[in-house]
């Protein structure tokens, strides 16, 4: 459900869907977004909205990893649909794994990441519509002081 809710209000927000489209009943927006084959739902849907997709797809999920002079310093790993994965994967980042240079224009502080943030979202999306979702392998994010590593088993 909180899946679907994102989705509805991103898509109005973005003008990809109408407020009136957005409203229909679950079932209804499923069908209308050709998620269904016959009565059954198709492992896309379960990707994007489904609260466990690992349940049915193996790795479908985001490794993080913080990496100092080659070692492994701390990890973390996103779990749930692919819609929330790639705000919570996002978020995670700015938060915990990367570094903001700080500077000040008067008394207003301004942080400034290696990668903007909107940047930073179109690659993490590249990665997740272009996972090979049959591997069972998760898309594996590699951080270092300098420099990010996005990879997927796909093409």
């Amino acid at each position: 459900m909180e899946a679907l809710q994102k989705f509805r209000k991103k898509s109005v927000y973005k003008k990809r869907l109408s407020k009136i489209a957005a409203e229909v009943n679950d079932k209804l927006l499923l069908e209308n977004l050709k998620l269904f084959e016959g009565e059954n739902l198709i492992q896309a849907e379960i990707l994007m909205f489904h609260p466990e997709p690992e349940k049915w797809v193996t790795g479908a999920y985001i490794k993080i990893g913080y990496f100092g002079d080659s070692d492994l310093r701390f990890q973390d790993e996103v779990h749930g649909s692919l819609i929330l994965q790639a705000d919570k994967t996002v978020e995670l980042l700015y938060a915990k794994y990367m570094k903001a240079l700080i500077d000040y224009e008067g008394l207003q502080r301004t942080e400034t990441y290696m990668f903007p943030i909107e940047g930073f979202r179109e690659i993490l999306l590249n990665a997740i519509n272009h996972k090979d979702y049959s591997t069972g392998i998760p898309i594996q994010i590699s951080i270092y002081e300098d420099k990010i590593y996005v990879w997927n088993d796909g093409k």
